[in-house]
């Protein structure tokens, strides 16, 4: 099997076509909860099509310092926390 890997590194420009793969720091969480962001979401388009969105969200729990999930969400991403939002995500696309 064979397939093309693409990086993006922070101070190079994107290029215009879609990466097939896309490699992203795995310390990032980690150093949001260092900081103190009590909220974290990571947003993935898990099927390439319209409708794929899904939104992971995280809270920074206060006794361990790091992330505990909150939900998954797709099709709409509705919080009351740390604001309250309502986004149909295929709408993003």
């Amino acid at each position: 099997m064979e397939f093309d890997v693409d990086l993006r590194l922070r101070d190079v420009p994107l290029l215009n076509r879609r990466p097939a793969l896309v490699v992203y720091d795995a310390d990032l969480p980690a150093e949001y909860a260092a900081a103190g962001i009590p909220q974290f979401w990571r947003i993935e388009n898990t099927t390439d099509e319209v409708g794929g969105l899904t939104v992971f969200s995280y809270r920074l729990d206060a006794t361990t310092h790091s992330y505990v999930p909150t939900g998954a969400h797709q099709g709409t991403l509705r919080v009351a926390t740390p604001v309250e939002v309502s986004v149909e995500l295929t709408s993003l696309l």
